[in-house]
C-alpha cells in the first residue's frame, strides 16, 4: 500500500519527483496541462528525457489527472469532440512518459439521464483507448453526485465498463470523499464491507487501480465534493482506519488531494497521517508482502 499525493508540475513534469520526495509521497498524481483550460499538453524533448531520468531515480507509480472541462455525457458536439481530444492527448502522453494511467471525471448528463448518454460515453472511451497504442489505462473516477454527475454509483461505473466490453485498459479511481458524499458509509467496518461488496460485484477489485484518499467537509450523503485533510472532516481518523483495513485497498496507491494543513495542498503531515494508519492496520508498505 503506497501513500502518495497530487503534486505540482510547475516548471515541468520532471519536477514532481523531487516535490514528492519532500513530502514523503510514494506515488504521484499530476496535471500536464492547466486543468481549467483546453490548452493541449506540451512537453519538450529535454523535459521528456528529464522526466524519465527522474522516474528512474524515484521509481514510484505515476498517474495523470485529466482536465476538469471534460464531459463525455454532453449533447454539445463541439464539447464532446474537445473532451475526447483532450483525453486522447493525455493517454498518448501517458505512453510517452511511462505513466500508469489517466484519471478523469466522466462529466454530467445535464438532466438527460444516464441511460440516454451511456452508449455515447462508451463509444468515446473506446475511441480514446484505441487512439493510443500503449499500455496506459483510462481510470474512471466516481463522483459525489452533484450536478447530474455520471458515475456517482458503483453500478453506473460498472455499466460503463461493461459497455466497453470490459476493455482491459479501463479501470477505476475510487475517491473516498466522493463515495462518502454519495452515501457510501465506508468509514464503518460494516458500511465499508457493504460498499466494497457492491464495488466488487459491479466493477471488480482488479480494476481498482488508484484511490483518491480525501476526508470530507460534508456529512455522509451530503452530495457535495468538498475535500478535507485526513482526520479533520466527517470521515475522521477512525473512518480511514476502517478503509485502509479493507482488503480492496491493499494494492491500490492512495493519492491525497487534500487542502493541506497550511492550505498549500497535499503535504507531509497528511502523508504521515495515512502512513501511521497504514502501520496501525498492519497493511504492507511499498515492496511489502
Amino acid at each position: 500500500m503506497r501513500v502518495g499525493a497530487h503534486v505540482s508540475s510547475a516548471g515541468g513534469p520532471q519536477n514532481v519527483f523531487g516535490r514528492a520526495e519532500e513530502i514523503g509521497a510514494e506515488a504521484i498524481q499530476l496535471f500536464i496541462s492547466p486543468p481549467q483550460q483546453w490548452r493541449p499538453p506540451s512537453v519538450g524533448d529535454e523535459a521528456v528525457a528529464a522526466f524519465h531520468d527522474e522516474h528512474e531515480r524515484v521509481p514510484v507509480p505515476v498517474f495523470f489527472h485529466g482536465i476538469y472541462l471534460v464531459n463525455l455525457g454532453t449533447q454539445d458536439e463541439k464539447l464532446l469532440n474537445r473532451s475526447a481530444g483532450s483525453l486522447k492527448q493525455y493517454v498518448q502522453w501517458a505512453g510517452t512518459l511511462g505513466v500508469e494511467g489517466t484519471i478523469f471525471h466522466v462529466g454530467s448528463h445535464k438532466g438527460a439521464g444516464f441511460d440516454a448518454v451511456r452508449d455515447q460515453i462508451c463509444r468515446v472511451m473506446l475511441e480514446v483507448l484505441e487512439a493510443a497504442d500503449n499500455d496506459s489505462m483510462l481510470l474512471i473516477e466516481n463522483n459525489a453526485g452533484q450536478g447530474n454527475g455520471i458515475g456517482s454509483t458503483f453500478t453506473e461505473v460498472g455499466e460503463l465498463i461493461r459497455g466497453c466490453d470490459n476493455h482491459p485498459r479501463l479501470g477505476v479511481c475510487l475517491d473516498t470523499c466522493h463515495a462518502f458524499a454519495m452515501g457510501y458509509d465506508i468509514t464503518t467496518r460494516e458500511g465499508c464491507e457493504l460498499a466494497m461488496e457492491e464495488f466488487d460485484r459491479e466493477i471488480g477489485f482488479d480494476r481498482l487501480r488508484a484511490v483518491h484518499a480525501n476526508d470530507s467537509k460534508v456529512p455522509l450523503g451530503g452530495v457535495r465534493d468538498r475535500h478535507e485533510n485526513i482526520g479533520d472532516g466527517h470521515m475522521g481518523l477512525d473512518g480511514f482506519h476502517n478503509i485502509l483495513a479493507h482488503r480492496a485497498f491493499r494494492d491500490a496507491p492512495l493519492l491525497l488531494e487534500v487542502p493541506g494543513v497550511e492550505g498549500g495542498g497535499p503535504d507531509e503531515e497528511n502523508v504521515n497521517r495515512l502512513k501511521r494508519i497504514r502501520e496501525e492496520v498492519g497493511a504492507p508498505g511499498p515492496g511489502g508482502p
